[in-house]
C-alpha cells in the first residue's frame, strides 16, 4: 500500500529508519525495531508533510513572482521610445 507520504527511494527510507533507531537508542538507551522506527517516520511525515509541501509551494510561488517581475522589467527596458 503506497501512501502519499511514503519515501519512494529505498536508500533514503533505510537511512531514515537507521537514523531514528540510532537516535532513540541514544536518547533512551532502549532498542527500537525497524517497524517502530518506520511508524515514527510515518507519523511525522503524515503530520508535517503537507505543511512542508505547502511551504515549498509558497516559496516557489514567491520566487516565480519575483522572476516574472524581473522579466516584465526587462521587457519594459527593451521597449523603444520614439
Amino acid at each position: 500500500m503506497n501512501r502519499k507520504w511514503d519515501i519512494k527511494d529505498d536508500t533514503t527510507r533505510k537511512q531514515c529508519i537507521d537514523e531514528v533507531v540510532t537516535r532513540v537508542e541514544e536518547i533512551d538507551g532502549d532498542k527500537v525495531g525497524v517497524i517502530a522506527a518506520q511508524d515514527i517516520i510515518d507519523i511525522v511525515a503524515e503530520r508535517l508533510g503537507p505543511e512542508i509541501y505547502n511551504s515549498c509551494l509558497q516559496d516557489i510561488n514567491k520566487m516565480l513572482s519575483e522572476k516574472f517581475q524581473d522579466i516584465e522589467t526587462g521587457i519594459e527596458l527593451l521597449e523603444q521610445r520614439p
